[in-house]
């Protein structure tokens, strides 16, 4: 993340160079993002925001010799905003034991900051320590200034597995391209991560509405992904078993209720909460199996 501002030469009429308490906040402020001294940004940061604000609202003046220098003003006043939020976000990334009042102060400062977006990981982490609560309510600030924003998504899909996040996350992760400063290895790690449970809880979700072709689409997506993970490999067979055998049901598919007892069977080899009900079925669909058909 980068940030560049161009600093104007700024004098009065006489000559002589302005100095108020934006040009001081901002130069003060520049000196603390570079020292990481997160209290000092998240104090300077507010500070320059307010004066920032003010300065960029002040009317243009009657005095047609006076109106250059306002504008260079004005500029400069919306370039210091900007580089406040900036001041913040990577002081975020940079210390994260304060990211989640720096952050706080960012969205203070402007709740719709396109800075956000790149501190919003290590935000949503350090939130996640604080409870389910903080947690969904970070993502959702977070989700209101980017939308697309796949840390947000991944947290309100997985935190209340919202089949309609989980949409939304797999659209973006498929795709998305690699952000700036990530490696190759890492961005792949975390897309497939956020892949698997996007249709993990996309498939789960259909299955709870009972709309059984999804549950079998998104859970057969699901499974290169997620299917060396045992939390999550239990559920996605035992929700695929439970798919399959109920589209059995529907289409008269022996070779659908044959995949369901197959699933259901590596369901019941992986220790959770899904294990003694995957038994179940499995007898319960072996019995089927081997009863005489009808036709």
């Amino acid at each position: 993340m980068r940030f560049c501002i161009a600093i104007l030469a700024l004098f009065s009429l006489t000559g002589f160079a302005v100095a108020d308490d934006l040009d001081d906040n901002y130069a003060a402020l520049k000196d603390a993002q570079a020292k990481k001294d997160a209290d000092t940004v998240k104090k300077l940061a507010i500070e320059t925001s307010k004066s920032a604000k003010a300065e960029a609202g002040k009317p243009q003046p009657g005095d047609a010799s006076e109106v250059d220098h306002w504008k260079q003003r004005v500029e400069f006043a919306k370039e210091v905003q900007t580089f406040a939020e900036y001041s913040l976000a990577t002081t975020a990334n940079a210390v994260p034991a304060k990211s989640v009042e720096l952050v706080d102060a960012l969205l203070e400062i402007n709740p719709k900051s396109t800075y956000l977006d790149s501190c919003a990981a290590t935000y949503l982490s350090a939130l996640s320590k604080e409870g389910a609560k903080k947690y969904g309510e970070g993502a959702q600030k977070i989700l209101n200034a980017a939308p697309n924003n796949e840390d947000a998504l991944f947290a309100l899909a997985t935190g209340g597995m919202n089949g309609t996040y989980a949409a939304r996350l797999i659209n973006v992760m498929k795709s998305k391209a690699k952000p700036e400063g990530i490696g190759d290895a890492d961005w792949e790690r975390k897309k497939s991560l956020y892949l698997g449970q996007g249709y993990y809880v996309a498939g789960a979700a259909a299955c709870n509405k009972s709309t059984w072709t999804d549950c079998d689409k998104n859970l057969r997506a699901a499974l290169p992904l997620v299917s060396k993970e045992p939390a999550v490999a239990g559920p996605t067979y035992f929700y695929l078993g439970l798919a399959n055998y109920n589209l059995s049901k529907l289409t008269s598919d022996r070779v659908k209720l044959q995949e369901a007892e197959k699933f259901s069977e590596q369901s019941a080899a992986i220790a959770g909460p899904m294990q003694q009900q995957a038994m179940r079925n499995v007898a319960a669909m072996k019995q089927e199996l081997a009863a005489p058909v009808r036709r």
